[in-house]
């Protein structure tokens, strides 16, 4: 026994040395992202989950005892195995301590910026915390990498499950659940709608590229539906930040989606809010169609801001 757990001990440790920068860090943040699942659920089976309002402007921002402590964990933990060669840019200003940090890695994942949303989903994660409704489902860790490559490791509350890709090698962890290839289903934000929104869901209902609208809540969670059933993920409004979408736009750029802003440019790396809104769109679909669907209105009133920044 001792011999066994020696040689496997020596074969993880030959994997780490031999493998390239990209991915020990992809297989670091899986395990992390795991990690800060398992604090997101003890405090959720605690029930205290000190729950504070970000918003200086009075709308609803949340943010939980889970959201700062997972955050902490996650910062912590790669900072301690990787150093300063990592810059870490998290969703909270403001953390909460966690006594052990987690320095594994998963073995079955073979200038760098890490992208951090803690906890995904967070008013989903307050309303549900206390019944387990299906709203908890909605709620993810992300960990967007970018690089040359780029990898989303979200960690998918209810399940327990870990989806994770690399550009150029693919996407893992979920799959095509779709049970009728005619229908289109769109996904957009549960608790943000605005006019713009609507008008950009009713222009694509008018083209017949949508045929159904879930509105859910949590970037992460609207990213794995572009995987297994939904067509595509329209937000139509300036509202959500590079940490929302960094994690996002990588999983369906390894799985041959696309995410984009709402007139199809990039997301810029340099500003923190995606003033150009978000449009993303799963592989068996064709993005052009989506953005040409939505009102030139729209898209005049989400301009690109290079200059914007948190």
């Amino acid at each position: 026994m001792v011999d066994s757990l020696q040689s496997t001990k020596s074969t993880e440790e030959t994997m780490w040395t031999n493998a390239c920068f990209l991915t020990r860090l992809v297989a670091s943040s899986v395990r992390v992202s795991e990690a800060a699942g398992g604090i997101i659920k003890g405090i959720m089976a605690d029930g205290d989950l000190k729950i504070i309002n970000k918003s200086l402007t009075g709308t609803q921002d949340l943010q939980t005892e889970a959201d700062r402590s997972a955050q902490y964990l996650i910062e912590k933990s790669l900072q301690e195995k990787f150093g300063n060669r990592l810059k870490i840019i998290g969703e909270e200003d403001k953390t909460t301590h966690v006594p052990h940090f987690e320095l594994g890695f998963s073995k079955d994942v073979r200038g760098r910026c890490d992208l951090v949303d803690p906890l995904d989903g967070t008013c989903e994660f307050a309303q549900a915390a206390k019944t387990k409704s299906p709203l908890l489902q909605q709620v993810t860790v992300l960990i967007g990498i970018t690089y040359k490559g780029k990898a989303m490791l979200p960690y998918y509350l209810e399940q327990g499950r870990t989806v994770w890709g690399i550009k150029g090698v693919g996407a893992f962890g979920a799959h095509d659940t779709r049970e009728d290839s005619a229908e289109r289903v769109v996904v957009t934000t549960r608790s943000h709608s605005t006019t713009m929104v609507q008008d950009a869901l009713d222009a694509l209902k008018d083209k017949n590229l949508l045929s159904r609208v879930d509105r859910v809540g949590g970037a992460g969670f609207k990213a794995i539906r572009c995987l297994e059933d939904a067509a595509a993920y329209v937000f139509a409004s300036a509202g959500c930040k590079k940490w929302d979408t960094a994690a996002a736009e990588a999983i369906l750029d390894a799985a041959g989606g696309r995410l984009t802003d709402i007139s199809g440019r990039g997301l810029a790396d340099a500003q923190r809010s995606n003033s150009g809104g978000v449009l993303a769109t799963a592989a068996w679909v064709n993005h052009q169609e989506y953005l040409d669907a939505i009102p030139s209105t729209v898209k005049e009133n989400l301009p690109e801001n290079e200059k914007n920044t948190r």
